[in-house]
């Protein structure tokens, strides 16, 4: 594993309306953050956990700021989990060592948005970099460095009605699973694994990465569809691991959205219900591949 890059901090679902998206995951039993708005343009509201988060990301109807053109670019793409961002702790010595590696990354830049707190208003500060092409198969990839981690996992916003605890996994197909998951270890310098499914790259920090050859999605999960009209690779499904499944089963049932149950006990929401993105509430005992 390299020393600046460790794993997922988050995941990015694009919305093309954060009023619907947030309807949407708030009936799926996530607590949701403020809406925030970025110096760089775009708007979002994030699902907080322990260590990790999702993010629904979006444009503000009455944005008069340009956001640069990766996050564009990914926003073109549609509803979906179209991005993933890694865990750094300096992203200036990530691009150097990725360099190092013979690996091309892009500029790092910064950017925040403002967050009310009971002191008045304070500012969320990060600093991105976009990594190198090819280096993230089936998403846009980039590196995002905290700086002010207190204000953005505030301790309110990581309790979930559905018992959702973290990140467990994102899921991609792609018809050469082990050269995506090549790619994928080339960049976090781990070496993948192979799995019944296709291959495996299992992180330090947060969500391992999983792709699943097209023709054993099924046996991944019963009832998942693949991407329509996508390229592969494509981002299948983001797992999220819950406490509780049938603290999680009796909340999605509660508020009529359908799911299917799988033989491990994960709960299965299919994309139409999750902005694009079928989400796998697997149980937090789970062991650490399907």
């Amino acid at each position: 594993m390299r020393s600046h890059l460790t794993g997922i901090d988050h995941a990015v679902v694009a919305c093309d309306d954060l009023d619907q998206a947030l309807t949407d995951f708030e009936r799926l039993g996530f607590t949701t953050t403020a809406r925030g708005f970025h110096t760089m343009g775009t708007a979002n509201h994030c699902i907080m956990f322990e260590h990790d988060y999702f993010e629904l990301l979006g444009l503000p109807s009455a944005s008069t700021v340009e956001p640069p053109a990766s996050f564009s670019r990914l926003l073109a793409r549609g509803r979906g989990l179209n991005a993933l961002a890694f865990h750094t702790d300096d992203a200036l010595l990530a691009r150097e060592e990725l360099l190092a590696a013979g690996l091309e990354p892009g500029e790092a830049r910064d950017f925040s948005r403002p967050v009310e707190t009971g002191g008045g208003l304070a500012h969320a500060r990060f600093r991105i970099l976009d990594l190198p092409p090819g280096s993230v198969p089936g998403a846009y990839g980039f590196a995002c460095e905290h700086f002010s981690r207190e204000l953005v996992w505030l301790p309110d916003t990581q309790r979930h009605p559905n018992g959702a605890c973290g990140l467990d996994s994102v899921l991609l197909a792609s018809a050469s699973p082990a050269e995506t998951a090549d790619a994928y270890g080339r960049l976090l310098d781990v070496a993948s694994e192979p799995r019944d499914y296709g291959a495996s790259v299992v992180c330090d920090h947060g969500a391992r990465i999983d792709i699943c050859h097209p023709d054993a999605v099924a046996g991944y999960a019963a009832g998942l569809d693949l991407p329509d009209g996508r390229s592969l690779p494509a981002v299948l499904a983001l797992g999220i691991q819950v406490r509780d499944p049938a603290r999680t089963r009796a909340w999605l049932t509660g508020k009529g959205v359908p799911f299917r149950t799988q033989a491990d006990g994960a709960l299965l929401v299919s994309a139409a219900h999750a902005q694009g993105t079928a989400l796998l509430f697997v149980p937090a005992s789970r062991s650490v591949s399907p």
